[in-house]
């Protein structure tokens, strides 16, 4: 069957990812659907599935190395089935006498190591266990490792932690990953922009109401639970709608307004920020924005979106009132050139007609590019929201 696993192409503007682990080593059997191999692109990491149930024959690439779509990472064959290496080698490649591992010589009944190497011998580990190592202050010369040869490899840096075997205190410098390094640039050229802020307290009363009243219906229909993101979004979309200006990309010497309305949803992971797009929401109901939502989010934490899938957003949404944040100021997604920062939706004294009620209030943010929008359109958008949410009867209006 000699089924091959291929770097794949996870959206249009992708030309290559690197490998960052492999889940199973040559040898051992998998089944159709297993994650086979880690990939990490310039804005994604991707799991790649097994696409048959058989043997992983042999690794072409290895943890660490960077190659173009369509490679040929890996294959797989049936149990037993006869297998050519010189079948599935690039022609470009050397062959296969010129490329060996370097390992410590071991004698012809190798055994796994029972204790961790010696200090003055070299330490050979992959790429993604140095890494490892660093990150949590491993002396690798402490490791048993469990690899051909003794290499160490992901597993026994988490078997050393799991025994205790920390045996120096982190460093205080981190490794910056491929994620981090691209959330660094991007927001560097974000600021390059002149960003214009405005707050608005919202008084949420209605819209508080109405989430209560339609939790159950949205559960019936969709399964899923309406969050107080999806009220949100649908929203901007409206609002966005009176006021396109918001969705405008400066170019010098023209704005440049696109013929959709893509929200972009904030969506915190351990290695960094991603913002998944929602696209045409305008055209969206609620239950259709609360399915899209809670798709991408879950997908998005399982690292499963494709590039495509994060990018396109006209304006995007970030909200941190789970974190029991009052509000905040976040900075543009470029090239948009808004972004609407939500705090916690908290109980507030109010006055209304001279008396003092009890409400609970949200604190919204407007983050707008000044090159693109002045301050009084700026403050009439978020004039909008305030209406729609405070109302919020038109947020039952079908799209």
């Amino acid at each position: 069957m000699a089924a091959k696993i291929i770097m794949p192409k996870l959206g249009m503007e992708m030309t290559e990812a690197s490998v960052t682990a492999w889940s199973f080593k040559e040898g051992e059997a998998v089944k159709k659907g297993d994650v086979v191999v880690q990939i990490e692109t310039e804005k994604i990491t991707y799991e790649v599935e097994s696409p048959e149930t058989g043997v992983l024959r042999k690794i072409f690439v290895c943890d660490g190395e960077t190659k173009p779509i369509g490679e040929l990472l890996g294959v797989i064959t049936a149990e037993g089935e006869a297998f050519d290496e010189r079948e599935f080698a690039s022609p470009m490649a050397p062959p296969k006498s010129a490329v060996k591992e370097t390992a410590t010589p071991t004698s012809p009944r190798s055994e796994p190591p029972s204790s961790a190497p010696a200090r003055g011998d070299r330490i050979v580990a992959s790429p993604l266990a140095k890494k490892l190592a660093k990150e949590k202050g491993i002396d690798l010369a402490t490791v048993a490792g469990s690899g051909p040869a003794g290499r160490i490899t992901e597993k026994d840096i988490f078997a050393a932690l799991e025994a205790g075997q920390n045996s120096r205190p982190a460093k205080t410098a981190i490794p910056v990953t491929r994620m981090r390094k691209i959330i660094a640039d991007r927001l560097t050229r974000s600021w390059t922009a002149p960003h214009i802020y405005l707050t608005m307290e919202i008084d949420a009363t209605e819209l508080v109401k109405l989430r209560e009243a339609l939790l159950p219906e949205i559960e019936r229909e969709t399964g899923r639970k309406l969050a107080y993101n999806d009220l949100l979004i649908k929203t901007l979309a409206s609002a966005i709608e009176k006021f396109p200006i918001l969705t405008g990309i400066f170019k010098g010497d023209q704005i440049e307004i696109p013929d959709e309305i893509n929200i972009g949803l904030a969506v915190a992971l351990e290695e960094g920020l991603v913002v998944p797009v929602i696209r045409r929401v305008n055209e969206c109901s609620l239950a259709e924005i609360v399915c899209r939502r809670t798709d991408l989010v879950e997908r998005a934490k399982g690292k499963k979106l494709g590039v495509d899938e994060l990018s396109g957003g006209t304006f995007s949404l970030t909200n941190l009132g789970m974190f029991e944040v009052d509000s905040f100021t976040a900075i543009l997604n470029p090239p948009q050139s808004g972004i609407l920062s939500v705090g916690k939706l908290k109980d507030t004294p109010v006055v209304r007609d001279g008396t003092i009620h009890v409400a609970p209030v949200l604190k919204l943010v407007l983050g707008a590019d000044h090159r693109v929008v002045d301050g009084a359109v700026a403050a009439q958008f978020l004039q909008e929201i305030k209406r729609i949410l405070e109302s919020a009867r038109e947020l039952l209006i079908p799209s």
